[in-house]
């Protein structure tokens, strides 16, 4: 198998955007890597491309399964993909709205796939501990429905595992006659802080590839993915927090000196969410007053619509109040 480049691949429709939003936060949370299709394709990439590409530097294949996705022909393409390319013990079926049934097509590949509901993998260490089993043994099961892995493959696989549990006995007995307790825990504290300098630059990364797509052509399909991406940078953020945290107080706090960094991102994400927010809001009451003139049908949709885009942003009172008076209408 190729080395991997992310722990997840996330495999959505847009209207269940709420839910992928909250598992991208419980993966960093976790630590775990992820690729979600909002996330590194730049313009004029070849779309198909950059997501088989994708799926295949993803060692779990995580597919939430809703009557949204079952409906969506780009879902549907990633998991025939999938079924085609990976391990069956790293494709996780993860039915998020209750859905007991399936199209044929996909029933025909995946029915003898355990799947999983989110009622008994809620979002958080359920799931994550599900997924991290996939990821353990990223050879489990068939390809395609086919069996790909020869027992003398099994046999060297295994003569490697006992090769390097050897090898580490070896370098834990050393460990242990050094005594040197001290300097594990420095050691740990350097690992942990290159963490936390790596979580934070992935926020800065989010934030540009937020600025990317100010450019696209469907600009309500990017305005909401450009939330979700800034959500995400936030959620990092919180996540390097967090990891500071385990060290204040210790000798090792100095290797946590990026809080100036930190604030400039928060402030830059918080800048970016209350221009889009504030946008949202204007076309909205512009709607909202119309209506109030004119009582025109489309305007009631029009503000209500906005307002959906606002409200994804962040909550709002006021908003929240005008979208039942119209959702009553």
């Amino acid at each position: 198998m190729s080395k991997t480049v992310y722990d997840v691949f996330i495999s959505y429709s847009r209207k269940d955007l709420k839910v992928a939003q909250e598992i991208c936060a419980a993966l960093t949370d976790a630590g775990l890597t992820y690729f979600i299709d909002q996330k590194g394709i730049e313009a004029g990439q070849n779309f198909p491309q950059v997501l088989a590409e994708a799926i295949d530097d993803s060692t779990v294949f995580l597919f939430l399964a809703s009557q949204n996705s079952f409906q969506s022909k780009f879902t549907r393409g990633e998991v025939t993909y999938a079924f085609n390319h990976k391990h069956s013990g790293t494709i996780i079926p993860y039915i998020i709205d209750g859905s007991d049934v399936m199209p044929g097509d996909l029933e025909l590949m995946l029915g003898n796939f355990n799947w999983r509901r989110i009622e008994q993998y809620p979002i958080g260490a359920p799931l994550i501990e599900d997924i991290r089993k996939a990821i353990a043994n990223p050879e489990e099961g068939t390809v395609g429905g086919r069996v790909v892995a020869s027992q003398k493959k099994k046999k060297a696989l295994l003569w490697s595992a006992v090769s390097v549990i050897a090898l580490l006995l070896v370098a834990v007995a050393i460990l242990s006659l050094s005594g040197n307790k001290d300097k594990q825990i420095t050691n740990t504290a350097i690992a942990e802080a290159a963490t936390y300098g790596q979580i934070i630059s992935s926020a800065d990364s989010l934030i540009a590839q937020a600025d990317l797509m100010k450019n696209a052509p469907d600009y309500i399909e990017t305005t909401d993915a450009q939330t979700s991406i800034l959500k995400e940078a936030i959620a990092a953020l919180d996540s390097s927090d967090r990891l500071k945290q385990r060290f204040v107080g210790s000798e090792h706090i100095g290797m946590f000196n990026k809080d100036e960094r930190v604030a400039q991102l928060r402030n830059t994400i918080n800048s970016k969410l209350d221009s889009m927010f504030n946008a949202w809001k204007g076309y909205a009451m512009d709607s909202y007053n119309l209506y109030k003139v004119t009582h025109s049908k489309s305007e009631a949709r029009n503000a209500v619509e906005c307002i959906e885009h606002a409200l994804l942003i962040k909550p709002n009172a006021e908003l929240e109040t005008i979208k039942n008076n119209l959702d009553q209408k």
